[in-house]
């Protein structure tokens, strides 16, 4: 019997086979500007403006409408992918529309997650994500305190995400949705972590702790088991999953999130044909090869938060 690790090797490194899972970002619009936040340019914007906070962002600013759901469906159904997260940059629930988009993915049959930092909550969004009833909830919610969380969810509130994760699992009762609270592990925060864990516990709702992917040093968990480790490349996640805006365009990356990396547009262009193009086989191929051609490696991996 292989081992898992050995068949995602086998599978995602040798074989190189399609993504079977995608992101999709159903707004880049966020309600916080969280210090830590946009993921691969962490290291980029620390250094220029000594945070990493979503207002950063050079993108345009949007949201999913239903003309780009239904083209992105079709692709996807197209293309095989299994699992769809409506996430990426932004909050998913401040596009009134992520309910719908995830109840029509049920119905189509796909597994379907979302990961939120829980503020925007209505009582008509909570009904409507519950009709749903989706595979995963994810709340990002990094304090156990009103004092800590707000430091690093800047304009949240810790009663108010807390109360809508009650409401929320009162919702989903008796229905198979898991709901998990994620909780980033910072020098700030991890002395509420138990305390954190036992609220949970408390709520109804599983409890895990993310490992800190270093960019900001002072930010770094004095307590080891709490500091992301690094992968070794090359990266497979590029034939694992791909990333769509919220406007149609297709990205390799989760961690691509101001559009360094455009492969194409599926309003213009569908994903099977961006994914068998020469730009995306060019860019998989200079991923691949980071260590005989180093300068080619595209820039957005050279200083990876997740591969090294």
């Amino acid at each position: 019997m292989f081992s898992t690790k050995i068949k995602t090797f086998i599978k995602y490194r040798l074989l190189k086979t399609p993504p079977r899972q995608v992101v999709i970002e159903t707004t880049n619009r966020c309600n916080l500007n969280c210090p830590y936040c946009m993921v691969g340019m962490q290291n980029e914007l620390v250094s220029k403006y000594g945070l990493a906070s979503h207002s950063l962002m050079s993108r345009p600013r949007g949201v999913m409408g239903e003309e780009v759901f239904y083209v992105v469906l079709d692709n996807l159904k197209k293309f095989g992918i299994r699992k769809v997260y409506l996430h990426f940059q932004g909050e998913p629930f401040l596009n009134p529309l992520t309910p719908k988009f995830a109840k029509i993915l049920k119905q189509n049959k796909f597994e379907v997650g979302i990961f939120t930092n829980g503020m925007v909550f209505s009582g008509t969004s909570i009904r409507e994500i519950a009709d749903a009833e989706i595979d995963l909830i994810r709340f990002s919610v990094d304090g156990a305190s009103e004092e800590t969380y707000q430091k690093n969810r800047v304009g949240g509130k810790f009663v108010t995400v807390l109360e809508n994760m009650k409401k929320v699992v009162a919702a989903h009762k008796n229905k198979k949705t898991r709901i998990e609270w994620q909780f980033l592990a910072l020098k700030n925060n991890e002395h509420e972590i138990e305390k954190a864990r036992q609220m949970a516990k408390e709520i109804g709702v599983y409890f895990f702790v993310k490992g800190f992917r270093q960019t900001d040093l002072e930010m770094v968990p004095d307590n080891p088991k709490y500091r992301a480790q690094f992968h070794k490349k090359p990266c497979t996640d590029v034939y694992h999953q791909l990333g769509i805006y919220w406007n149609g365009d297709v990205v390799p990356c989760c961690y691509d999130v101001d559009a360094k990396e455009v492969m194409g547009n599926l309003m213009r262009r569908d994903l099977v044909s961006i994914w068998n193009s020469g730009k995306y086989k060019d860019f998989r191929k200079r991923v691949d090869k980071f260590k005989s051609d180093p300068l080619a490696e595209p820039s957005i991996c050279k200083n990876c938060l997740r591969w090294r």
